[in-house]
């Protein structure tokens, strides 16, 4: 029988002109996965001139859609996968700190070329069953957290993946130290243009966040197999939901929101351990405008809050809508 306890989740980054061509694991993810299925049986209408429909299951396709990666202690050392196969980005510059290296990942996608997004292939199972999963990718993530809440950031991933098999561990690889993300440390800034992203800090002012990012990525099949080939890339979406105290700033916002005022909204969440030697950071900056604001939305403790959702657009002046960093310890997804 397998046991809880022993369940494990495992990845390793496939070579980008070989997606799909499985490799070993080389990391350890501390969320869950689960393990969806992979095909449905073709139950054949034939005239078997018979009080029956079918005598035998056909398999037409094999497709993985619904993998998903959930952690709700999240941690800065998961971000450079999750994000990286989401969006395009990779190590932009090696920070020197007291006793350890900082790495500056920055995933900016282009906004009118393909971009490269990675692939992986997952390890998931106990002390049963491995399975493997190839060309994993991800549809959209979503980072949430709540203020006096006593938790931590949580991470969410959607994926797709070719099939799934049977497999064994890759062995030998060690659990990461972790530096967690902590919702009680997000901040947020709200500017209004996209060259001063990140110059205004809000205090006082958020409660709660959810922020989903959709990639636009999706499986594509030539007549290759069972299986897709390929990948396609589409539009790239991102919505911020935001609970803010109910006080006059969340108002000159309402007002915003009525006069359809744009926005450049960032979100940090900084690392929260003193002494660890690493500067760790989430900085996601959006441009946009809020596509609903409700005052009086909802209460809390007997205070008024407004709720909102902000909606991403293209900023033909800053030629972006979204931006993502991310520093950490980590030189490799």
């Amino acid at each position: 029988m397998g046991e809880r306890a022993f369940f494990k989740v495992q990845y390793g980054k496939e070579l980008k002109t070989a997606k799909g061509t499985e490799v070993d694991a080389a990391k350890i993810f501390l969320g869950q996965a689960n393990i969806p299925t992979d095909r449905a049986l073709v139950f054949p209408n034939y005239n078997l001139a018979v009080r029956a429909r079918a005598s035998d299951t056909h398999l037409y396709q094999q497709l993985v859609d619904g993998f998903t990666l959930n952690i709700d202690n999240g941690y800065f050392q998961a971000l450079p996968m999750l994000m990286s196969m989401l969006l395009k980005g990779d190590i932009t510059a090696s920070l020197v700190t007291t006793g350890q290296s900082d790495y500056l990942w920055t995933f900016s996608p282009s906004w009118t070329a393909t971009n490269s997004q990675d692939s992986f292939t997952f390890e998931v199972g106990d002390d049963v069953q491995a399975y493997l999963l190839k060309y994993v990718m991800a549809k959209r993530i979503t980072i949430a957290g709540g203020m006096g809440q006593n938790q931590a950031v949580k991470l969410s991933a959607e994926c797709f993946a070719d099939s799934i098999a049977p497999t064994t561990f890759t062995g030998a690889l060690t659990l990461p130290a972790v530096e967690p993300m902590v919702a009680n440390q997000a901040k947020l800034y709200i500017d209004t243009t996209w060259a001063g992203k990140g110059s205004t800090q809000k205090t006082g002012l958020l409660r709660d966040f959810s922020l989903e990012i959709i990639s636009g990525l999706h499986p594509k099949f030539h007549g290759n197999g069972l299986t897709f080939d390929a990948h396609g890339e589409t539009y790239i979406d991102a919505m911020l939901r935001l609970t803010l105290e109910g006080n006059s700033v969340a108002d000159g916002y309402y007002d915003g929101f009525q006069a359809r005022t744009p926005y450049a909204i960032r979100l940090k969440i900084p690392g929260s351990q003193i002494g660890s030697g690493t500067t760790y950071s989430l900085i996601v900056d959006l441009w946009g405008r809020f596509e609903e604001m409700a005052p009086l939305g909802s209460e809390a403790d007997g205070d008024n809050l407004h709720t909102a959702l902000f909606h991403g657009l293209y900023d033909t002046t800053g030629a972006a809508m979204l931006a993502c960093t991310v520093t950490t310890n980590s030189n490799a997804v």
